[in-house]
């Protein structure tokens, strides 16, 4: 297995530009009952296809469905079937793909055994040992950290209930100011900043509402709540950073955007009794509020209200029930939305003890809408490859915590085959995504310098970040372990533990370098960039602790000085950035003292 650098993505020979469209010009064939519900590929043989006179089942057809897909939907789902096959791989070790995860709750030494299969808190207390749990919490009860006489701290939870309620004048709502042109600025910012990247909402029936609103006001119900989220989102998502976070706060953007949002909550008590598209979509979207004002907590509680929502829908219950594509479109893609939203605030929070929704990730994709438009293939190629990369990490997160015999070459064998299907990820991914494009390091709300070259460059840079959220994953116990000095003696399994190490520590400089041009702007995922430098961070200087320079990258140190710089623009609204600052600020500065 090669060692190349990270991220390096195969060269291959693209065809010459043309005025007509790459899609195949063919009819999309329907796929038999039970094809279409496994998610696989059906050979249309009648009176019984192939796959269901193995399975010993009854074959049926929809005769009657007389719809196709056009040329753009056609290959966006054979793109689909490419990345869904790489992930329906059953590793050597035995590990499903889409198995449960779970996480170990021990107070001492590595993983080694499974207490319930259920997603429960890892012990991050002082007595916590070389645990193999991704958070900032579990690494700074390393030994490593304790040597230096760091002081307990501020549970997650108590630092992210000490957020000041905010000001007065800003919750007080008189009146809306609502005009034609007001809503139609925010409803585009939005769709460039926010609906891009979660394309679960159609923007015809917005506009609609938008028309809608302006003619009656805004009503009491579930698509006046929604149409108040999109611009309390098109509000603070366009606006350029200040100073410092508490500069935004105060800025008029801020103030529209909580106006809405307070009016959007007054509304949000009618609709917890109501299990829509739409009602999921409105928790969907006041937890992405929540996520870009830096309130976790409370977005998360909106994730799961959100994910409550989907689970009570038709095509959710077993058995499926089958239902019309334009009901199947939004019910799908809002659930997979939900669905990764909730789950990784969970596994970053450790809000429970149990998890109380199934954690497996579902066999289907969300299907692309029928008469897709050439403009939005970007988006859907970009929302697909999002949910591959995703189902990856969770197959690697499912070996990182459940792997129970951690024999060497069984891990040894495990990580190079995860490197393989991150490999192959990047291969299927078409010529507008590929990630080995000059503008990697592009954030989401650079759109505005982007030519029409460079379009796609915010959807690489997201993309690109999952990517690297892989890699660490991957790479993760072998850290864990050089940290804690229990790499394996001398040898084969000592060198190949020690190169992973290495590309371990690699992508955390990676991630910071990737993230920092991101680093002063509002969105969904601007509190999980804060929390996964701010680990990068301890890590490399965990290491640096330890004496594991020659492992190192050269710039880490530079690296580190990047994250005190971005956690100090946040202190001010983020309490959880504030005492995560005062940590590395001590540890740097007793590295300094020990002449490093």
């Amino acid at each position: 297995m090669s060692t190349d650098s990270i991220g390096s993505s195969r060269k291959r020979h693209r065809a010459p530009p043309t005025d007509r469209p790459s899609y195949p010009r063919k009819r999309a064939v329907q796929a038999c009952h039970i094809c279409r519900q496994k998610r696989i590929k059906c050979d249309n043989e009648h009176p019984t296809c192939g796959s269901c006179m193995r399975l010993g089942v009854q074959c049926i057809y929809r005769e009657n469905d007389k719809s196709t897909f056009d040329p753009a939907s056609i290959t966006i789902l054979q793109r689909l079937d490419t990345l869904e096959g790489l992930l329906r791989t059953v590793l050597p070790t035995g590990i499903p793909c889409d198995a449960t995860v779970s996480v170990q709750s021990s107070a001492v030494g590595p993983l080694n055994h499974l207490d319930s299969p259920s997603l429960e808190r890892p012990n991050a207390g002082a007595g916590a040992g070389a645990g193999y749990h991704m958070n900032i919490e579990t690494a700074l009860a390393w030994p490593v950290f304790q040597q230096q006489g760091l002081e307990p701290r501020e549970s997650l939870c108590a630092l992210l209930q000490h957020r000041q309620s905010p000001s007065p004048e800003l919750t007080h709502v008189p009146g809306l100011e609502f005009e034609s042109s007001s809503a139609r600025e925010m409803f585009h910012s939005f769709l460039r900043h926010v609906h891009t990247y979660n394309p679960v909402l159609e923007v015809a029936e917005i506009e609609q509402s938008i028309r809608t609103a302006l003619f009656d006001g805004f009503r009491w119900d579930g698509r006046s709540c929604l149409l108040l989220l999109i611009f309390a989102l098109g509000a603070i998502s366009g606006a350029r950073p200040g100073d410092t976070s508490s500069d935004f706060l105060r800025s008029d953007e801020a103030r529209k955007a909580e106006q809405y949002f307070v009016a959007a909550q007054k509304r949000l008590g009618g609709l917890l009794c109501q299990s829509g598209v739409v009602e999921a979509q409105v928790f969907f979207y006041a937890g992405v509020y929540l996520m870009a004002t830096l309130r976790p907590l409370e977005a998360w509680r909106m994730f799961v209200q959100a994910l409550a929502c989907c689970e009570t829908f038709p095509s959710r219950q077993p058995p499926p029930a089958v239902i019309h594509p334009d009901e199947a479109t939004p019910q799908r893609s809002i659930y997979w939305t939900c669905f990764k939203s909730e789950l990784e605030l969970r596994l970053e929070l450790n809000v429970s003890r149990s998890c109380a929704l199934d954690l497996t990730y579902p066999a289907f994709f969300p299907t692309p809408p029928l008469g897709l438009k050439s403009e939005q293939e970007a988006v859907w190629y970009y929302y697909l490859a999002e949910i591959a990369l995703r189902r990856l990490g969770n197959r690697i997160l499912n070996h990182l915590y459940e792997e129970t015999g951690r024999d060497r070459q069984t891990q040894l064998d495990a990580t190079v085959d995860f490197e393989e299907q991150a490999s192959g990820l990047l291969t299927s991914l078409p010529a507008l995504l590929d990630l080995g494009a000059a503008t990697l390091h592009q954030s989401p709300h650079d759109h505005d310098h982007d030519n029409e070259h460079d379009q796609h460059a915010p959807l690489r840079f997201i993309l690109n970040g999952h990517l690297i959220d892989c890699y660490e994953m991957m790479y993760w116990p072998f850290v864990v372990d050089a940290i804690h000095d229990t790499l394996p003696p001398d040898g084969v399994f000592h060198n190949a533990f020690v190169q992973f190490a290495r590309k371990g520590f690699a992508v955390c400089v990676q991630r910071i370098t990737q993230n920092e041009r991101g680093f002063y702007h509002r969105h969904h995922g601007t509190w999980l960039m804060l929390r996964s430098c701010t680990r990068s961070a301890l890590v490399l200087i965990a290491g640096a602790l330890r004496g594991l320079t020659a492992l190192l990258p050269v710039d880490w140190m530079s690296s580190v000085e990047k994250v005190l710089h971005l956690l100090r623009y946040w202190k001010d609204e983020a309490n959880d950035a504030a005492d995560r600052l005062e940590v590395l600020e001590g540890l740097m500065e007793g590295l300094a003292a020990g002449g490093l």
